[in-house]
């Protein structure tokens, strides 16, 4: 079996018989060729989310079937998501986790005690997706996405393994979301970061986005609130007063870890995320009476890797970083972390941005923090990733130079590194982020 360098399978012989799900190209290639990739249509009046409830209903309800972990958020839902799983599993628990996009391989998106669950065990569950979800796309509900049907699966294997919490990253947004299908009382809802992203889908303001995704808490529940904007703050709170909804709203300050803590992923935002999942794991520990040991915190904390974020790498043996940030926000804190790691020095950044990312805000973020950016694109396929088209190579040159750094436009990224190298320091790493197909693109080059 090939593996990415993450350990996830990525490679198998297709098996024809019968057209059964068996392999993991089998898996792609019923999630990325037979079903609809997710978009905008999955917001509208909720259709989405209604449909796959009618599909979760078919299937017995698996998203009922176990405690569960819902995290949203603009920043950070990712890492929070693994920071809880770790933390769960050093105190003994069995955890799956669903994670949403992947990076390397479809099999992040079902995971049991932080690994990929078995090939055949989530191509079982597709395969029972499939066998409710061919009528289903037939009839008035519409036809079932990538992504709902990828859901539907992860709550199967989860009900099927018996797992003792579930934890699941939203998708997009979080009202209409697929993952918000959760009914049982006992769900908590972890809400991170809120700022702009997806605002042609979500919201032009940040306290339109802080409603969808505070459209995850449970009626009648618990759920834990990273405190940000005054605005955003008052958008929380209101909408778990219409729920009905126990809303814990920390200050990062009040929640910081242990200066002794070192979380396994760099960066102040990491910090942070680290500290708010471990405040949300405290909440499952008091309510479900077990004890939080710190020293195993600290290692569960410590342990904590992530595809596409900051993973330290080389190209022709220069140090690079991949990291998959992707708007203003998550690039800022990027620059943060390189600043951190390297402090009083300028890397040089190969850099790829979506057109719907606000490039100048982008670029306006990491231009003072470049020694130059060599701009470039990311492949529009593979590994069954969702799709995208990049700003051309040209467009994110020029809005690096109205932002005042020294840009040069490469399309082609196996020319964008080399370039970034010869620029380069030769002790300083090249960061290359902007989106997580560029992170994926690179390793496919043999950035390892």
């Amino acid at each position: 079996m090939t593996r990415a360098p993450s350990g996830f399978p990525v490679s198998e012989p297709h098996d024809e018989k019968a057209g059964r799900i068996r392999t993991i190209e089998d898996i792609r290639r019923y999630l990325t060729e037979e079903l609809p990739s997710s978009g905008a249509a999955v917001l509208t009046g909720g259709l989405g989310r209604r449909r796959v409830r009618e599909l979760l209903g078919r299937l017995g309800d698996p998203q009922d079937a176990v405690r569960s972990v819902h995290v949203a958020g603009t920043a950070g839902k990712g890492s929070v998501c693994a920071f809880v799983t770790a933390v769960l599993r050093e105190h003994g628990f069995h955890v799956g986790t669903s994670l949403s996009p992947h990076v390397y391989s479809l099999l992040e998106r079902f995971q049991l005690d932080g690994g990929p669950a078995p090939v055949r065990d989530v191509a079982a569950a597709l395969e029972e997706v499939r066998d409710r979800e061919t009528s289903l796309s037939g009839g008035p509900w519409g036809a079932v996405s990538m992504f709902e049907a990828a859901t539907a699966a992860a709550f199967l294997l989860f009900r099927d393994h018996e797992v003792d919490y579930a934890v699941l990253e939203t998708g997009l947004g979080g009202l209409h979301d697929a993952t918000n299908t959760i009914t049982r009382p006992d769900k908590l809802a972890v809400l991170t970061a809120i700022g702009l992203d997806h605002t042609a889908l979500l919201g032009r303001t940040s306290p339109e986005i802080a409603r969808q995704k505070a459209g995850i808490l449970p009626e009648g529940g618990v759920a834990v609130a990273l405190r940000g904007s005054a605005e955003v703050d008052q958008v929380f709170a209101a909408e778990a007063a219409l729920r009905g909804c126990r809303l814990d709203q920390v200050d990062p300050a009040r929640i910081a870890l242990p200066d002794a803590v070192r979380p396994g992923l760099p960066g102040r935002h990491q910090r942070v995320n680290a500290a708010l999942a471990v405040h949300a794991v405290r909440c499952l520990a008091e309510r479900d009476g077990w004890r939080l040991d710190p020293e195993r915190i600290a290692e569960g904390v410590r342990r904590v890797r992530l595809p596409g974020r900051f993973e330290r790498r080389r190209w022709r043996g220069h140090p690079v970083v991949l990291d998959g940030a992707h708007n203003p926000m998550k690039l800022a804190s990027l620059v943060d972390a390189v600043r951190d790691e390297w402090p009083g020095r300028a890397p040089v950044w190969v850099l790829t941005v979506k057109p719907d990312k606000d490039l100048d805000t982008a670029l306006e973020v990491v231009s003072p923090a470049a020694a130059a950016v060599i701009a470039t694109e990311f492949s529009t396929s593979g590994r069954g990733r969702p799709g995208g088209v990049p700003a051309s190579a040209e467009e994110v040159a020029t809005a690096a130079r109205r932002a005042g750094a020294r840009a040069v436009a490469e399309p082609n990224l196996s020319d964008a590194l080399d370039s970034a190298v010869e620029l380069s320091d030769p002790d300083l790493p090249v960061i290359v982020s902007g989106s997580f197909h560029v992170v994926a693109d690179a390793v496919d080059l043999g950035v390892s």
